[in-house]
């Protein structure tokens, strides 16, 4: 059925512990709140686990045949019943989604979820140029009235769960640093954050596609992931399935 309105899509920004709520800014204020018009969208940027590689078709080389797109943008669109685009790039580090972000600004996204660091790490870019791209990403939405999540995929409890031998062991200290960052960003400028992206994922082989990377099933808990942890900063409505 047609609807002769726009319906409301609320976004609350991160609750401080003072109690006040931070705007785009930090600053305390008001909760953000967006309006939804028909034709907005959710922008996902980030590393290929927002790319959603090894979820059905989404493997290099490609498999045929092949069972469709189960990457945690697709499946949070088809549970939210809202349009989220999935503009990730496999091997994408925070300097990518830098030089992305103005053409990502051309769609006027009203809510941007921002997945970055772990290809920073493992290329070995410092956490000061990291930090300091993924501020300029956050301040470029903020300033367009765009909304930010951030979500961490590197998260202390992963280090004693990963197998020997495995790569992230040898990248402990730089992950854990990493992680310490993205959080901090978080606080820093009132944005509402996922930290263990890989909860009850992380290292179960039944759930991983590769050494880094979830199957199908695992994208799955993936989505859940980020519906628990952000599901108090939506609005129920009738268009949407939480």
């Amino acid at each position: 059925m047609k609807r002769d309105i726009p319906f409301l899509f609320a976004f609350l920004a991160w609750l401080g512990c003072s109690g006040d709520t931070p705007t785009n800014g930090g600053e305390t204020g008001q909760p953000l709140r967006v309006e939804w018009q028909e034709g907005d969208v959710i922008v996902a940027m980030g590393t290929s686990l927002t790319f959603g590689y090894g979820s059905g078709c989404r493997v290099l080389p490609p498999r045929s045949p092949c069972s469709g797109d189960s990457s945690y943008p697709t499946l949070l669109s088809n549970e939210l019943r809202l349009p989220v685009i999935n503009l990730a790039q496999i091997r994408s580090t925070t300097a990518e989604g830098l030089k992305q972000m103005n053409a990502v600004l051309l769609l006027n996204p009203v809510l941007v979820i921002l997945e970055y660091g772990a290809n920073d790490l493992i290329q070995g870019v410092s956490l000061e140029n990291s930090r300091a791209n993924l501020s300029r990403i956050i301040e470029g939405f903020h300033e367009s009235g765009s909304a930010v999540v951030l979500l961490s995929s590197m998260h202390p409890d992963m280090i004693e769960k990963t197998p020997e031998g495995h790569r992230l062991q040898g990248l402990s200290e730089g992950a854990l640093a990493y992680h310490a960052m993205i959080v901090e960003l978080a606080n820093l400028y009132g944005l509402p954050v996922v930290d263990y992206l890989f909860e009850d994922i992380w290292w179960k082989r039944e759930l991983m596609f590769d050494a880094l990377h979830p199957n199908g099933m695992g994208y799955l808990i993936m989505k859940e992931n980020i519906l628990s942890n952000l599901s108090a900063y939506f609005v129920v409505n009738d268009m949407m399935e939480l």
